[in-house]
């Protein structure tokens, strides 16, 4: 399967298909099943086309298993010369692993009215639906993925450990050039919602991510090696990170998103494996926090390789009873040691709102490689309480903590500044 993964594109049409082919197939086998029936490859030319599931044998009783007709209208769409789009009708759909691969002849699109619900096991993969090497995807809603994560977490003892092996991500895209997602609700995922890794031009929006406060490694969003990415106008709760920016991601916007409740807006966690690519041009403008772990946070791992993050953003924040609001950690994870991921030009500026903790900024830097230039401008939270019970690191006092970190603060400040 990771040989079959390494897809040549281009002019390699039929390298490409016999590939596609291999990867169908190993979906079948996750499942338990193998195709049958399968219908011709070739979409009929015209005007775009719209293949239904229902068409292919898929039933919308939530019961039975219709991963065949997802990936047989899949083949149907991919080949299409024109501009297609896969069809899933209202209704509940039950799925296990789906691999849609490519490359394809056209745009393509998958249109999601009704809901797909994920079985309990059978992953052979760490992905429900994985879209790969597959260029100028729409996935729209107004439909739903329902993950079925309440069956698996309390199972999942991951935490914070180096090697794990999480459940399956919902939604992974892997080397994907222009990528939309619109209209979208993601349900109680296993682990992550959304996993892109190596895509570039994304515009995510007007989506819905929902998992509860205690669900783990629920992030809603995970960027790696993404570039060209926007998120707006999103709502996302879940029990871990809102949004986490990994490694080598730029050129990131984040913008009209409401947090809540999660571990915040991330970047990172960074360093965790060796040699990892730099991160830069971060921006988090106009945002959210409901009653957050975590507010605004920059994360790395001790022991790191060498890397660096420059040009992070936060401005225009509104926080809710938030725990942590501001926080740059580079003591994060278990695994010790010096992090040596440098941490440069970062900015917080014009946040508000109310916070129910007393460290309301954290700068806590590596003394390998300090951070610079970090600027704290026009932070105004009030302290209500600290209600998760986590006492003040400053000895009770309501201010800012700064370790191996020259801090510029500037503007309306609610909190006493970090000792020169």
């Amino acid at each position: 399967m990771a040989g079959a993964r390494s897809l040549v594109k281009a002019n390699h049409t039929n390298v490409g298909s016999l590939i596609l082919m291999a990867l169908v197939f190993g979906s079948c086998v996750a499942n338990g099943e193998y195709l049958s029936d399968r219908r011709g490859l070739v979409a009929v030319a015209g005007n775009p086309t719209v293949f239904d599931i229902t068409k292919f044998g898929a039933v919308g009783n939530g019961a039975t298993n219709s991963f065949k007709a997802f990936l047989n209208a899949w083949l149907q769409v991919c080949a299409s010369p024109v501009p297609a789009t896969l069809l899933v009708p209202k209704g509940e759909f039950l799925t296990g692993p789906v691999i849609f691969a490519g490359p394809c002849k056209s745009k393509v699109t998958i249109e999601v009215q009704g809901t797909i619900t994920a079985t309990p096991s059978g992953y052979a993969t760490p992905e429900w639906f994985l879209f790969e090497h597959v260029d100028n995807v729409l996935l729209t809603g107004p439909g739903t993925f329902h993950g079925k994560g309440e069956a698996v977490w309390k199972a999942d003892g991951c935490g914070k450990k180096v090697d794990c092996n999480l459940p399956p991500t919902s939604l992974k895209f892997r080397n994907i050039l222009n990528l939309e997602i619109a209209g979208i609700s993601s349900v109680n995922a296993k682990a992550f919602h959304m996993f892109l890794v190596k895509t570039t031009n994304v515009n995510i929006h007007n989506i819905n991510i929902i998992a509860p406060a205690e669900s783990p490694n629920t992030d809603g969003i995970h960027l790696s090696n993404a570039v060209n990415v926007n998120i707006v106008q999103s709502t996302i709760g879940t029990g871990d990170d809102c949004i986490s920016v990994g490694r080598g991601s730029t050129n990131v916007t984040v913008e009209h998103v409401t947090c809540g409740p999660g571990h915040g807006l991330s970047v990172g966690s960074l360093g965790k494996y060796p040699h990892e690519e730099d991160v830069s041009g971060i921006h988090f403008k106009s945002c959210t926090m409901k009653g957050t772990d975590n507010g605004l946070r920059i994360k790395s791992w001790g022991g790191s390789s060498p890397s660096k993050a420059v040009d992070i953003k936060f401005e225009d924040i509104t926080m809710e009873s938030v725990k942590n609001p501001i926080i740059i950690d580079q003591n994060y994870g278990s695994r010790g040691g010096d992090s040596k991921v440098a941490i440069s030009d970062v900015l917080f500026k014009n946040v508000r709102g109310t916070t129910i903790t007393k460290d309301e900024v954290q700068i806590m830097c590596s003394k390998s490689v300090p951070c610079t230039g970090v600027s704290v401008i026009d932070v105004n939270l009030n302290f209500v309480g600290d209600k998760g019970g986590h006492p003040s690191a400053s000895g009770g006092l309501i201010g800012a903590l700064c370790t191996n970190a020259n801090v510029i603060f500037g503007g309306k400040l609610s909190f006493p500044m970090c000792p020169k």
